[in-house]
């Protein structure tokens, strides 16, 4: 009884823990394609979260087809 109370106890404390730390919000996002001089493609991608703790990430990623 008093081993499946700690487990019940332990696993509540680690669920509870990832629903209170919360999680980064998309705020906009823009994708782009534009063709290379040589042939093929240029995709070029950016995302803006915003996090939990007020502050804003940025992502770029750029992909090149031949």
């Amino acid at each position: 009884m008093n081993r499946f109370l700690t487990v019940s106890m332990l696993a509540s404390a680690m669920l509870a823990g990832g629903l209170a730390v919360g999680c980064s919000q998309e705020v906009s996002h823009s994708e782009k394609d534009k063709p290379n001089l040589l042939g093929g493609q240029t995709h070029e991608e950016s995302t803006t979260y915003k996090n939990p703790d007020g502050s804003y990430t940025t992502e770029h990623s750029q992909q090149k087809t031949q």
